[in-house]
């Protein structure tokens, strides 16, 4: 006696491993992406930590004031130069391209109080000597890097 094999039926295969594989594949894939972006996450926040240890600053500093960008420090003195002369037309050539001063009509002396750098940003603290002498302390603008010289941007 024999006995002849049934045909071939495909919906007897057990298919639950290709998708347990497939499985594995696309979380091992996965956890791989979330590794990398974290490595690459914590290597942008090590790089910007180690450049903002020391910023550079000039006057009303600390002990040991790190050399400051001459170029920034002229553009912040002509700044406060041109506030104290209430001189458009030379505030405008420190000026970045967003900012439009307008001449008030009163002239108060200006000075430069504090002048920080960091790379090609930094920040200008101006005091003003009002004619009734009690000095007032301007708020901090922003200086830009721009177009190869320094520019004053705005509040930081």
């Amino acid at each position: 006696m024999s006995f002849q094999q049934p045909p071939f039926d495909s919906s007897t295969v057990r298919r639950a491993t290709a998708r347990r594989k497939d499985a594995w594949i696309i979380g091992g894939t996965a956890v791989g992406v979330l590794a990398m972006l974290g490595l690459g996450a914590w290597a942008v926040v090590a790089i910007t930590s180690s450049r903002g240890q020391q910023p550079q600053t000039q006057g009303g500093g600390g002990s040991q004031a790190a050399p400051v960008d001459p170029l920034a420090a002229a553009a912040a003195q002509q700044f406060a130069d041109a506030l104290a002369d209430d001189d458009v037309a030379a505030a405008k050539l420190v000026v970045c391209s967003s900012e439009n001063p307008q001449a008030a009509g009163v002239k108060v002396p200006y000075e430069v109080r504090k002048l920080v750098v960091n790379g090609s940003t930094g920040t200008v603290t101006l005091v003003k000597h009002p004619q009734q002498g009690q000095d007032v302390d301007v708020p901090a603008v922003r200086l830009v890097k721009q177009d190869g010289g320094w520019k004053v941007c705005g509040t930081p």
